[in-house]
């Protein structure tokens, strides 16, 4: 099993995303308002304000989602998960997916 924890930095896909959660069988999982460490930089330490035009265009805070994946659905779940985020494109977003050692408290999924 996987521990999936997923940035969306266009905060309007976050339905999409959970909708497709749904569809394959995902039920269960945390959604988190995130801000980006560049963000925190440029808005709240003075020495990095002169940064501040490079994030232009960019949002305040994006959404991270944890979810518990199974390893065989692993890279399936991934590729539809980059066709709704696109994570090639800059800004998009980012995956990951962590071994999960030892759990206490899991939903088991059939």
């Amino acid at each position: 099993m996987k521990l999936v924890f997923i940035v969306i930095n266009k905060t309007e896909l976050l339905e999409e995303v959970l909708e497709y959660m749904v569809e394959v069988g995902i039920s269960g999982g945390t959604v988190l308002d995130s801000v980006g460490m560049g963000k925190i930089l440029v808005y709240d330490i003075p020495i990095f304000a002169a940064f501040k035009e490079l994030m232009i265009g960019s949002k305040a805070s994006n959404k991270t989602v944890m979810t518990t994946v199974e390893d065989e659905k692993l890279d399936e779940f991934i590729e539809g998960l980059d066709k709704i985020l696109h994570f090639d494109e800059p800004g998009s977003g980012v995956v990951i997916a962590l071994d999960i050692y030892k759990s206490k408290g899991l939903n088991k999924r059939g």
